[in-house]
């Protein structure tokens, strides 16, 4: 009996080592067919997500002036180049119908677009649309805007918005997906509802008009 339980006991023991070869070799196998299969020639690259916004420059229609306004777009591509900070919104060309060119100045650099405007009476108002276009691959979002704020004086006359161009609020979180624009409306009006003129300190003020906005994004 005890011989018979060793020799069922070396039978079992064999068993168990047979099918560990056998699970060892069916391993190996596959290994070296998912190896093989897994064997790609040559290089393969991919492409990163990015996200780019930047206003569009070169857009024909990126800034429209008020009508009868003389607008410098851009100033920094003139041959030779200027400082846009040099100039002067009244440097536009006196024409016959308008003698007196009351103009505009807007550049922009990066994210950040500045301007100044001549305001001479109540009613005056200055209006230029700007795009930011996306060129990235993956969507962004509006982490916020930045714009100069008014002096208690300026506050007094006049009023400066930045708004999406159909004029509704721009707000963090607002989407943008690659290859779309963000077109911003920028307004400043010498109001008509004063109840007095400004003094001659306060015109100085506020008759000409420079400020700037910056539009910050993030990946959505």
């Amino acid at each position: 009996m005890a011989k018979q339980s060793q020799s069922q006991g070396k039978g079992k023991k064999t068993s168990i080592v047979i099918a560990l070869l056998l699970l060892l070799a069916v391993v190996t196998i596959g290994y070296a067919s998912l190896s093989a299969t897994l064997n790609i020639s040559g290089t393969s690259k991919i492409k990163d997500n990015t996200w780019e916004v930047e206003p569009d420059e070169d857009d024909p229609e990126v800034i429209v002036c008020a009508t009868g306004e003389i607008c410098t777009i851009n100033p920094q591509t003139e041959t030779p180049p200027r400082d846009p900070a040099t100039l002067e919104p009244d440097d536009g060309v006196p024409t016959t119908e308008n003698p007196n060119p009351n103009g505009a100045i807007v550049w922009m650099d990066g994210n950040t677009v500045y301007f100044k405007h001549l305001l001479v009476e109540p009613g005056d108002s200055f209006t230029f649309t700007t795009k930011f276009s996306n060129t990235g691959s993956i969507d962004a979002k509006v982490a916020g805007v930045n714009k100069t704020s008014l002096t208690t004086t300026q506050a007094k006359f006049l009023t400066y918005t930045v708004t999406y161009e159909d004029g509704t609020e721009v707000k963090a979180g607002d989407s943008l997906a690659a290859g779309a624009d963000h077109v911003f409306k920028v307004t400043v009006t010498y109001r008509k509802d004063i109840t007095e003129l400004p003094t001659t300190a306060e015109f100085n003020e506020i008759k000409e008009f420079a400020s700037m906005f910056t539009v910050n994004y993030e990946q959505a």
